[in-house]
């Protein structure tokens, strides 16, 4: 059904030095940049950068921050069609690679790096 789509958020507390990563590093284009509500796209893969919460109820705005930059066994997963190339350059940039290139026993080849803001992004391809 069109329309059912999921859009994350990565919250962060620089989104200009988030968009500089996220475009720069990962090679992700910026299709928006506002300081409150940012946005990223790669391929059909799209998120929003946002910072630490300032513009929701008080109660969220606060556990947003509470919760900003805490470890996280989540990833996001994101297909990537020039996975080899994506990873010969976030090893040039220095990235944090939580997960280096392999090949799944499922059929892909997957790569975890780590955002400056602790969140972690998992990369795939099919074999």
């Amino acid at each position: 059904m069109p329309g059912w789509g999921v859009i994350p958020t990565i919250r962060v507390d620089d989104v200009a030095a988030a968009l500089e990563f996220y475009r720069d590093v990962l090679g992700f284009d910026v299709e928006r940049d506002n300081p409150e509500n940012s946005v990223v796209t790669r391929g059909d893969a799209r998120m929003m950068v946002e910072p630490a919460g300032a513009h929701y109820s008080e109660e969220y705005n606060a556990r947003i921050r509470e919760r900003l930059g805490s470890r996280s066994a989540n990833a996001l997963y994101i297909e990537a069609l020039d996975l080899d190339e994506l990873a010969r350059r976030l090893e040039a940039a220095g990235a944090t690679v939580v997960d280096p290139l392999a090949a799944r026993p499922w059929g892909q080849k997957e790569l975890t790096v780590e955002d400056p803001f602790g969140n972690w992004l998992t990369f795939w391809a099919k074999l």
